[in-house]
């Protein structure tokens, strides 16, 4: 059942990113732009895996895959001339370096070129990825996720282990969490958890403009709440093993129940 569940959550999550991608690209030129698409499998038996990409508009989704190794799909897009594209593996560390660089992008008004990744992974390995720009998202794993982006969105779905996430401009979104401990915070952007089994440690942050959202399922929660305006519809008892604590200086909080 579970490698049943697993292909229809990858397949699912491979739909949703080709539609994403569809809409971040339309209107982005009038003609129809060069694409290079390829795809390879690197030998992989570690337990973390670690992806970097600070360079370029870089958009990266993880879903689970094969056991034994990591499965890179690569899609790039430009303008005018062909980007250089970074792609180097390093084996001993099992480190991704993924960077694109579009000629003479400094110009105002220059060529843009964007790089889409699918890679697949092993389901229970722990991943550590970063991005400089762009969406990262990661979904039905087992093992523990940390991500961060420097601007750009983050999106995680059907995640069992640990979530850490850290975003400077941009929205962090994660639903169908069975996480027991997540640590999720934004410079400016919005914050929106929600569990489907009762967690044992939440913290959601904005530091400057921006929402919360936390949804749990029933039973009560040693909260921590500071924001200009929240909304709290679970129950609070200071003497609870669960904790929350949402923080949103210059918004709203809101703690509700499935």
């Amino acid at each position: 059942m579970r490698a049943v569940w697993l292909s229809l959550g990858a397949l699912t999550t491979i739909v949703a990113l080709l539609g994403s991608t569809a809409a971040l690209w339309e209107g982005f030129a009038s003609t129809r732009m060069p694409e290079d698409t390829r795809q390879r499998s690197i030998p992989f038996s570690e337990r973390k895996i670690k992806i970097t990409s600070s360079r370029g508009d870089v958009h990266v989704s993880i879903v689970p895959g094969q056991a034994g190794e990591v499965f890179i799909r690569r899609s790039v897009r430009w303008t005018r001339e062909r980007p250089t594209v970074t792609e180097d593996w390093d084996a001993r560390t099992s480190t991704l370096r993924l960077d694109v660089a579009c000629p003479e992008s400094g110009r105002p008004e220059g060529p843009r070129c964007m790089a889409d990744y699918l890679l697949s992974v092993p389901p229970e390995t722990d991943i550590d990825a970063g991005t400089d720009r762009g969406t990262l998202s990661v979904s039905h794993v087992f093992g523990d996720v940390r991500l961060t982006s420097v601007s750009g969105r983050v999106r995680v779905n059907d995640l069992a282990g640990s979530l850490w996430a850290r975003v400077g401009t941009g929205d962090i979104d994660a639903e169908g969490l069975n996480a027991d401990s997540t640590d999720a915070e934004v410079g400016a952007g919005d914050v929106n958890l929600s569990f489907v089994s009762p967690p044992s440690d939440v913290r959601a942050m904005v530091r400057t403009s921006g929402d919360v959202s936390v949804y749990v399922n029933g039973g009560s929660y040693d909260l921590a709440v500071a924001a200009r305006n929240s909304t709290l519809d679970i129950d609070k008892d200071p003497r609870s093993p669960r904790k929350i604590t949402a923080e949103a200086p210059d918004g709203h909080v809101t703690l509700c129940c499935h």
